[in-house]
């Protein structure tokens, strides 16, 4: 009976154990705000810059590209834009990252923003395929009159007998 009495002791400490320590919470660090806060619209323009320079930098590597020191420069080329600094940048980040919920809406209208500039780069693309398109068939329109012309000079020299009555 003593072994029993003994068993639940230990079953029923360690379950309040479990449940003691279950309940615990770790206050975290305070939520610190940084010297300037970038407005939500102004982190998505930054961030989506960001993207954009590290898939160009991405883009040089596949390509077997010379990267060096172009992620620096690409990054310095935004932080002048927005007058922020890496540590800046970082703590806004940071502060925004406490709130997951937040940073997700951010970073979907990152996307959305991104899904965008590609529309209009397509577009474009599309019409510089056409332009090109209609340029080519207007080269070859004149190079096939050119050849006729060619040709008819030519035979004008060969046979210098024959006249042409032009019909009205």
């Amino acid at each position: 009976m003593k072994k029993k009495s003994l068993t639940v002791k230990v079953l029923l400490s360690m379950l309040l154990l479990a449940f003691v320590t279950s309940c615990y919470h770790e206050v975290g660090e305070k939520v610190i705000v940084p010297k300037r806060l970038l407005p939500e619209d102004s982190l998505v323009m930054v961030l989506t810059e960001i993207q954009l320079a590290d898939g160009a930098i991405t883009y040089k590597r596949i390509s077997h590209k010379k990267v060096g020191d172009e992620k620096q420069k690409y990054y310095a080329v935004i932080y002048k834009k927005y007058n922020l600094t890496p540590e800046l940048l970082k703590d806004n980040i940071d502060y925004y990252n406490t709130d997951p919920d937040e940073m997700v809406k951010i970073y979907d209208k990152v996307l959305a923003r991104l899904s965008q500039l590609e529309a209009k780069i397509n577009l474009e693309v599309k019409e510089k395929e056409k332009e090109k398109a209609r340029q080519d068939s207007i080269r070859a329109a004149l190079d096939t009159n050119i050849f006729v012309l060619k040709k008819m000079e030519s035979s004008l020299k060969t046979d210098k007998t024959k006249t042409f009555i032009w019909q009205k």
